[in-house]
C-alpha cells in the first residue's frame, strides 16, 4: 500500500545515506591511491578536499534548483552525479577518480542543503524526529564506508576502482525510488516554496559568520581526521584493516553525541557544553602519537566529540530566532564553511611531508579546537539571548 508520508520519509533517509559513504569510502584505500596514481601529499589531501570544494560551490545551486523544479525532482536531480561519479571512478586512473570525484561532491552538496530544507517543508510537525534520524544516518554511512572499503579491495581482490564504484549501486536504486515518488506526488512544485530570508540580508549579520565560521572549523578537523586517521593509525602499528575499522567506529560514535547536542548547544550551559565537546577532543588529538592501543581509544574519542561538534554547529544553523532565516544561513554556513574545511586535509599533507611527523599537524588541530570553545561558546550563549527574548515577545 502506497503510504505517502512513511515512504518519501525513508526515501529522504535513503539520500542521507548516500551524502557521506561516497566520501568517507576514499581515505582507507589512500596507501594504495597514493601508489597506484602516483600522488604526493599535498594531493593526496585533494582527494577529500576535493568533495568539500564541491560542497562550498555547488551548495549556492540549491535555492535555484528548488525554485525552478521543486524539492522533489531537485532532490531527484541530486542522485544523478552521485551515481555517475561512482561509475565514473569504477573506470580507474587519476583523471576518472578526479572527475569520479568532483560528480559525487556535487551531489552531496545539493544534498547537504536540500535534505534539511525538505524535512523542514514536508514534514514541519516531525522536524526533530526526522533530523535526529538524518544525522544518524550520516553518521552511519560515514562509518559504512570507511570500514567496508578495504574488505572489498583486499578481501575480494576487487581493487579501489570497483570498491569505490560500488557505491553507484545503491544510488541507481534510490534515483528509481525517487523518480516513482516525483510521478505520484505532482502536487508539490516549484510554486509551493516560500521564499526565505535573502543571502544578502543575512549576510550582513555577524552571528551568521559567526556560525559559518564554527561550521567551517569543525568540518575541516572532521576532513582532516578522516582523511589523514588511517594513516595516523598505520604509522602507530596498526593494520589497515584495523585502521579502517577504528576511523568506522570513529563515525559511529558520533551518532550518540549527535542526539546528545541538540539539547546544550544553544541552552544556558553553551559555553561550558562547547567547552567539555572540544576540550575532550583537545586530549584525544594529544593521545593520537602515543602507541596503538591508545592511538585507537584516542581516535574513537574524537569520533564522539566530532559527532557532538557537528550536530551543535546544525543545531545553530536551525535554531535561528526567526525561521526564515535558516536556509540563507544553512546556505551561507555550508558555501563558504566547507571551502574553508577543504584547506584542512591538504595543509596537514603538506605539514606531514615538511615535517615527517604527525605531531605538528594533531597540534594545528588543536589550536583550531581552541578558536571553536570562543566561537560556539559565543554563538550558543548568543543564540540562547535572542530566542529567549523572541519567545517573549511572541
Amino acid at each position: 500500500m502506497w503510504r505517502p508520508g512513511v515512504t518519501i520519509a525513508l526515501a529522504v533517509l535513503a539520500v542521507a545515506f548516500l551524502l557521506r559513504a561516497p566520501i568517507t569510502s576514499v581515505p582507507p584505500t589512500l596507501s594504495t591511491l597514493r601508489a597506484d596514481l602516483h600522488l604526493g601529499p599535498a594531493l593526496a589531501g585533494a582527494t577529500t578536499s576535493l568533495p568539500m570544494v564541491c560542497f562550498g560551490l555547488f551548495a549556492f545551486a540549491a535555492p535555484y534548483l528548488v525554485g525552478r523544479l521543486g524539492l522533489e525532482r531537485a532532490m531527484l536531480l541530486l542522485l544523478v552525479p552521485i551515481a555517475a561519479g561512482a561509475l565514473v571512478r569504477s573506470a580507474g586512473g587519476a583523471a576518472a577518480f578526479f572527475l569520479g570525484t568532483v560528480l559525487v561532491g556535487c551531489g552531496i552538496a545539493l544534498g547537504n542543503v536540500l535534505v534539511p530544507s525538505f524535512i523542514r517543508s514536508r514534514f514541519p510537525t516531525r522536524i526533530a524526529l526526522l533530523m535526529g534520524a538524518y544525522t544518524a544516518t550520516l553518521q552511519i554511512s560515514g562509518a559504512l564506508g570507511s570500514t567496508a572499503t578495504v574488505p572489498l579491495e583486499d578481501g575480494l581482490g576487487w581493487g579501489w576502482p570497483l570498491a569505490l564504484g560500488l557505491w553507484a549501486v545503491p544510488a541507481l536504486a534510490v534515483l528509481a525510488w525517487w523518480v516513482v515518488i516525483v510521478r505520484r506526488t505532482p502536487g508539490h512544485d516549484a510554486g509551493a516554496v516560500t521564499p526565505p530570508t535573502g543571502l544578502r540580508a543575512v549576510a550582513t549579520t555577524r552571528r551568521a559568520w559567526a556560525i559559518t565560521a564554527f561550521m567551517g572549523l569543525q568540518s575541516l578537523i572532521f576532513y582532516s581526521l578522516v582523511t589523514w586517521l588511517p594513516d595516523q593509525l598505520t604509522a602507530q602499528g596498526l593494520s589497515p584493516a584495523a585502521a579502517g575499522a577504528v576511523l568506522g567506529l570513529f563515525s559511529l560514535l558520533g551518532i550518540p553525541g549527535s542526539f546528545v547536542a541538540p539539547r546544550f548547544a544553544t541552552s544556558r550551559r553553551a559555553r561550558p557544553w562547547i567547552t567539555a565537546v572540544c576540550g575532550v577532543q583537545i586530549v584525544a588529538l594529544l593521545c593520537l602519537g602515543l602507541g596503538p592501543a591508545a592511538a585507537a581509544v584516542a581516535a574513537s574519542v574524537c569520533g564522539l566529540a566530532q559527532g557532538a561538534a557537528f550536530s551543535s554547529a546544525l543545531t545553530f544553523v536551525a535554531d535561528q530566532p526567526d525561521s526564515a532565516d535558516v536556509p540563507a544561513v544553512s546556505a551561507l554556513a555550508q558555501g563558504v564553511g566547507y571551502v574553508v574545511a577543504a584547506t584542512g586535509p591538504i595543509l596537514l599533507g603538506v605539514l606531514f611531508d615538511a615535517t615527517g611527523s604527525w605531531q605538528v599537524p594533531d597540534l594545528v588541530l588543536v589550536g583550531v579546537l581552541v578558536v571553536l570553545v570562543v566561537l560556539g561558546g559565543h554563538v550558543g550563549s548568543s543564540l540562547h539571548r535572542a530566542n529567549a527574548v523572541a519567545r517573549a515577545a511572541g
